[in-house]
Parts: structure tokens; sequence; C-alpha cells
């Protein structure tokens, strides 16, 4: 009995607090958690591997592969948005100082990939904007 008294407790005192959170924040404030960033992060960590496994596959991208890079740099927006791209301040000033900067960079890179001819130059200069941001950063 004890133990689910304990439990309703910090079940409540949980939601109180998220409840607090968002009573005190302006509502164009993200707050940013730290397993949510982390799981955001890791998710654009695969789609850069997903995007070097493809380009290893031929020495020439054929049109099939350019799709799959198509679809994978607009789920990488996508959660580059997630992350609260725009005027958007978070609870994470390193995202906010650098977001917009990646969020070019992935947007340069749809494009150019979607270009006729196609060109992946930015690709690399995509891959190098992460590491840029995490040289001094563990996640």
């Amino acid at each position: 009995m004890k133990l689910l008294v304990i439990a309703l407790l910090c079940s409540g005192l949980l939601f109180s607090c998220a409840q607090i959170r968002k009573a005190t924040y302006p509502d164009d404030y993200v707050y940013l958690e730290q397993k949510q960033i982390t799981s955001k992060m890791a998710l654009l960590s695969f789609y850069m591997r997903k995007i070097d496994e493809i380009l290893l596959e031929d020495s020439t991208i054929s049109s099939d592969q350019q799709t799959r890079i198509e679809d994978i740099l607009v789920s990488m927006g996508e959660t580059v948005d997630s992350l609260g791209t725009g005027n958007v301040q978070t609870s994470h000033l390193v995202i906010d100082d650098h977001i917009e900067q990646f969020q070019s960079a992935v947007n340069l890179a749809l494009s150019n990939v979607r270009a006729d001819p196609p060109n992946y130059f930015a690709l690399g200069q995509l891959s190098g904007s992460c590491a840029a941001c995490h040289q001094y950063r563990e996640f």
C-alpha cells in the first residue's frame, strides 16, 4: 500500500512539474529534454551514416540512390525542425546557436542533390558541420 501511495505521489509530482514548465515559459519557447536531444542527435547520425553508405556503394550515383539520398535529407530536415528552428528559443543554448546553420546546410545539400546535374559536394559539408559542432561534445 505504501509503495502505491509513493508511486502516485511521484507521478503527480512529475505531472505538476511539466504543467509548471508550460506555465512559466513563453508560448514560443521549446523545452528540450536531454533524452529528446539524445534521440534526435542519434537519428541525425543514423541518417548521415545511411548517406555515407549510399555514397560508398558505387563510383557513380544512380537515380535510385539519388532518390534515397533526397528522402534521407527530407527526413533530416524534419528532425532538425523538431529541435526548434526558426525564431524559436529552446532550453539548449548550443542548439539555439547552431541549428539554423545546420538547417541551411541540409537545405543546400537537398537542393544540390535535386539539381540537374546533381551535386553531392554539399553532403560532405553537411557531415563537416556535424563534426564542427560536436568536436568538444559527447552525446
